[in-house]
């Protein structure tokens, strides 16, 4: 009994760690992908998720993945 609740939090860690380093390497690229702006001539719209996501696919050249369109969701959504 002990070794399957032991299982099945193991199981569990381990999908939010998977979760989480899918999340690191959304923030990284999206990172990079922002860096390639020109903030002076250039308004982002960051409060615009569907025109941040535009740009973003844009300069990536493809789709963003599940991790990066939650992180733009996220961006949107942050009082800065």
């Amino acid at each position: 009994m002990i070794q399957k609740v032991l299982t099945d939090i193991e199981i569990e860690v381990s999908n939010r760690i998977n979760e989480e380093e899918n999340n690191l390497k959304a923030v990284k690229e999206l990172k990079l992908l922002l860096d390639q702006i020109d903030y002076e001539a250039e308004v982002v719209p960051f409060e615009d998720k569907e025109r941040l996501s535009r740009l973003l696919v844009s300069l990536k050249g493809a789709t963003l993945n599940e991790s990066e369109n939650q992180l733009v969701e996220r961006i949107s959504t942050y009082q800065i």
